[in-house]
C-alpha cells in the first residue's frame, strides 16, 4: 500500500501544525508551505496526491495558487481543495468556478480531512 502525500499551504502556522498532526496520525505523508509561492514550488517538486490551500494569504492568494497549479502540466490534475474560513456559498462557488476540486471550511476535523482525501485520491 502506497503512502498518500498531502500538501498543506497555509500562512497560519498554528492551523498548519494542527492539520499536520491530524494527518500524521492517519499515516499520510504531509508537506507544508507557509505561502502560495512556496506551495507551488512544493507541488511541482513533490507532486502530492492532494493539495489543501488557504485562500487568504500574503504574496499570492489561494486563487493565484490554483490558477498556476491548473496551468502547469505537472500539477494540473492534482485534486485541489480550498481550506478557508470563508464559508459563504458565494465563496464556495467562486472556488469551484476557479477550478478547485472542493472546499474545506475552517475549522475542520480530522474526519472531514480524511473524507476529502479518500474521496479524491483512492
Amino acid at each position: 500500500m502506497r503512502t498518500i502525500t498531502v500538501l498543506l499551504i497555509d500562512d497560519d502556522i498554528r492551523v498548519s501544525e494542527l492539520l499536520k498532526r491530524f494527518l500524521y496520525e492517519s499515516t499520510y505523508n504531509v508537506i507544508s508551505a507557509e505561502n502560495g509561492i512556496k506551495g507551488i514550488e512544493a507541488a511541482i517538486k513533490h507532486k502530492p496526491d492532494i493539495i489543501f490551500c488557504d485562500i487568504m494569504m500574503p504574496e499570492l492568494d489561494g486563487y493565484g495558487v490554483l490558477k498556476q497549479i491548473r496551468s502547469d502540466a505537472r500539477t494540473k490534475d492534482i485534486p485541489f481543495f480550498f481550506l478557508t474560513a470563508k464559508t459563504q456559498t458565494e465563496d464556495f462557488m467562486n472556488g469551484i468556478r476557479a477550478g478547485a476540486t472542493g472546499y474545506q471550511a475552517k475549522p475542520t476535523t480530522r474526519e472531514e480531512l480524511i473524507e476529502a482525501i479518500e474521496g479524491n485520491v483512492f
